[in-house]
């Protein structure tokens, strides 16, 4: 499933108009080094004829775009509300007992939005899984390389993760996990 261009152009644009600043991101369960960032911006006014949206940030300075048909309940945004983008990214590492010959990549996207009729809302999320052969390990920048069916792959393995019993020539599967939101809620009274 292709990602929407909304999605896409506006947090092209949030991010490269704003400055983003990086925020602790929840963690998702498992063996995890997370990382992300959150952006919030008041909308200054919505045209409901033309669908563009003038977003301001917390220091003074505006974007506009233009809400594509794909943005369900534009209706519902009105000059106040405060919208959110979260961009998360986390890796996991897990050492599994899998035969050697497993080697690959499996990929899954997930979109879901806000029911007709409520501010809007949208999540993407993208999961990666990658099963292959540790081909470097580093235990003390605990930097590690996975080749695998499709090429190669060098990441940092969070510190909870556990190499005593990992090394090269052992095959790991690593879960890749990407996820952006965004969101409008009215302002708090």
């Amino acid at each position: 499933m292709k990602i929407s261009n909304y999605c896409v152009a506006l947090l092209s644009l949030v991010l490269s108009s704003l400055s983003v600043t990086a925020d602790p991101v929840s963690p998702v369960k498992g063996k995890i080094a997370a990382a992300g960032a959150t952006r919030t911006m008041t909308v200054v006014r919505v045209d409901q004829g033309t669908r563009e949206v003038v977003l301001r940030s917390g220091n003074g300075e505006e974007a506009t775009f233009i809400a594509g048909p794909e943005v369900r309940n534009l209706a519902q945004v009105e000059a106040g509300d405060k919208l959110s983008i979260t961009y998360a990214e986390g890796l996991a590492v897990r050492v599994y007992p899998v035969s050697a010959g497993v080697k690959g990549r499996i990929e899954n996207t997930e979109i879901s939005r806000a029911p007709l009729g409520t501010k809007p809302y949208g999540m993407i999320t993208r999961r990666i899984e990658l099963t292959g052969q540790v081909a470097e390990l580093d235990r003390e920048t605990r930097m590690a390389t996975l080749a695998g069916k499709h090429g190669s792959l060098t990441l940092r393995v969070a510190d909870d993760v556990d190499l005593s019993n990992v090394a090269v020539g052992d095959t790991v599967r690593v879960d890749h996990l990407e996820r952006l939101s965004i969101s409008v809620e009215a302002p708090a009274n």
